[in-house]
């Protein structure tokens, strides 16, 4: 086993982050509750029947228990004893259908190529020696026409916890003054998570905090990684939003496809500007001001209907038209109406302006030449000030990405 293996295995054994199910009851929620998010990455359970999956580092087992209530035949990794006694116990007593556990380091699991129908990596990847090569080894066990399921750090959405990483390490001797700085400094976002993710203050400390490895991927590092793989991008959660694809129009959109793969669209176009990666860096649910866009296209759609009806479904037999004058009324509002658009704000400028402000106030703090408990104490009496840094829900740390391996 691998140092950095070793490391997190440690940190893990003392605080677990894996939640472990305790009754059937709380399965049927924990299944009905994966299944919508299934659905949001536009997997339908159905497809999961009579399936073979793998599950790449599966914890206390109890996601992967959800594909085999869906009808999936599953193999389970796991290298922590721990987590791999209790998965084996779930299973035992609550699995469906064939399931295979092992209790093995991923990277030394051998496999045929290419031999299962789903692969999963859920939270697992950013936390090895060597993440990209751990979601090499996932696509190379997928079978084409399979779906990889990957849940993974990310970049931009992590940023503010980084951030954080990077404050309690400058200003810390010992894991245990980052346990206690953690609660004196970033008490908001220890008592959200705690909410929504139903673990302890400690799990979330040593999980985000004392974790030794989460090196997290920017979205297109994930597009290039299935591009070069031969997977498509089938879907995500969240939404990527492609600038190029909202701001170019169809027509354009189709002459550049047609310079890939022959006429086929390329949907992992590399070249693509992620807005939600640059929006997650300050704040996952970026506010804008755009009512006014919203509201003059709004209108603008209206005039644009009357113009289009206008000519809509015409027919030569019998034409007369009593109402040229009125059509050529509406397409100089409809010009007019064009030319007043106001332009459109894709990030908050001043949301952006602050955040980044307060950033480098942190830093300006790090940076000085003083003991690190005045350091400290600067920083928790500036962050008590801050509008907008780790305010809120401080961006999405993991991305869901599925790729579809390409048929040969």
């Amino acid at each position: 086993m691998d140092s950095i293996t070793k490391q997190v295995n440690k940190i893990y054994n003392e605080r677990n982050p894996s939640t472990y199910i305790k009754n059937e009851t709380e399965i049927i929620d924990f299944v009905e509750n994966r299944k919508a998010f299934l659905l949001k990455l536009k997997l339908p359970p159905k497809i999961f029947i009579n399936s073979n999956l793998i599950d790449f580092g599966c914890g206390m087992g109890q996601n992967t228990l959800v594909y085999d209530h869906l009808g999936a035949n599953c193999t389970l990794l796991e290298y922590d004893k721990f987590s791999y006694q209790n998965c084996k116990l779930l299973f035992q007593k609550y699995s469906k259908n064939k399931f295979q556990i092992h209790n093995i380091d991923l990277f030394d699991f051998n496999s045929k190529k290419e031999s299962f129908d789903f692969v999963v990596s859920n939270g697992v990847a950013h936390h090895t020696k060597d993440p990209i090569r751990n979601i090499k080894i996932c696509m190379d066990t997928l079978k084409p026409g399979g779906f990889f399921i990957l849940g993974i750090g990310n970049k931009s959405g992590f940023f503010q916890r980084n951030l954080q990483r990077y404050i309690l390490y400058t200003i810390s001797n010992s894991n245990d003054d980052i346990v206690k700085y953690s609660k004196l400094l970033f008490k908001e976002h220890l008592k959200r998570s705690v909410k929504f993710s139903g673990r302890s203050t400690d799990e979330v400390i040593y999980d985000t905090y004392l974790n030794p490895k989460i090196y997290c991927f920017g979205t297109k590092e994930i597009l290039d990684l299935f591009n070069q793989n031969g997977l498509s991008l089938y879907s995500s959660f969240q939404e990527l939003k492609f600038v190029n694809r909202f701001l170019e129009t169809d027509a354009n959109q189709f002459k550049l496809t047609a310079k890939v793969n022959g006429s086929k669209y390329c949907e992992n176009n590399i070249e693509d500007v992620i807005l939600a990666d640059l929006e997650d860096l300050t704040l996952s649910n970026n506010k804008l001001n755009n009512q006014k866009i919203i509201n003059q296209l709004r209108s603008l759609t209206t005039t644009f209907n009357e113009i289009s009806d206008h000519i809509n479904d015409i027919n030569f037999l019998g034409f007369v038209d009593n109402k040229l004058s009125e059509f050529i009324k509406n397409v100089k509002q409809y010009r007019k109406k064009v030319n007043n658009l106001k332009s459109i704000d894709l990030l908050n400028k001043s949301h952006n302006d602050v955040f980044l402000t307060e950033t480098l106030q942190v830093l300006k703090i790090l940076n000085k030449k003083n003991d690190k408990l005045v350091k400290l104490n600067e920083i928790k009496k500036y962050l008590i000030t801050c509008k907008k840094l780790f305010k809120n829900v401080n961006g999405v740390g993991m991305n869901y990405y599925v790729g579809y391996k390409n048929e040969k």
